[in-house]
């Protein structure tokens, strides 16, 4: 049986989904709040779109998709270009490589694995950009945004997870 032009487009949209919703949260992350200070401690909502879906659809998020959001999201954050995508990229890798562990686990194990690899990821990007700048960054703001994303995980789990099950229906 042949697919119609509708069907192919709503799978076409479904397969963009995960991309998307990890597109669409480096823009949110650079939304002022006008909170002083958010935009040194701001969590990391991207860090956990990639490991979200390393996770869970990897086939989806292919390394050149995590590549570009990682140079979107230095471009949009003024970071020095590649810094994010390196970052992007050793998360992807490492979490793909444990994607069995986390699949056949409670969720309190998946983010155990986020807490320990957002932690590398967060100890990389204060290294890498100490040395871009050459100059020493106090660690006291990488740990209250590290504290934060970390915090912040389940709840945006929770909407990955509505997001998964539209792309499963």
């Amino acid at each position: 049986m042949k697919t119609s032009f509708v069907q192919r487009m709503d799978l076409w949209a479904r397969h963009l989904m995960p991309a998307v919703t990890t597109l669409l949260l480096v823009l949110v992350s650079a939304v002022p709040l006008g909170i002083p200070g958010y935009a040194q401690v701001s969590p990391a909502f991207t860090l956990m779109a990639v490991f979200y879906w390393a996770v869970y659809r990897p086939v989806l998020t292919p390394p050149s998709v995590v590549f570009l959001t990682g140079l979107a999201e230095d471009l949009v954050h003024g970071y020095p270009l590649g810094l994010t995508a390196i970052i992007f990229l050793a998360v992807y890798g490492v979490t793909t490589t444990q994607r069995q562990t986390f699949l056949t686990k409670p969720f309190f194990i998946a983010w155990g694995g986020f807490v320990i690899i957002s932690f590398g990821a967060f100890l990389l990007d204060w290294t890498l950009m100490s040395l871009f700048s050459l100059a020493w960054i106090m660690p006291d703001t990488v740990l209250v945004r590290f504290g934060l994303t970390v915090a912040l995980f389940p709840a945006m789990a929770w909407l990955f997870v509505r997001v998964h099950r539209y792309l499963v229906r």
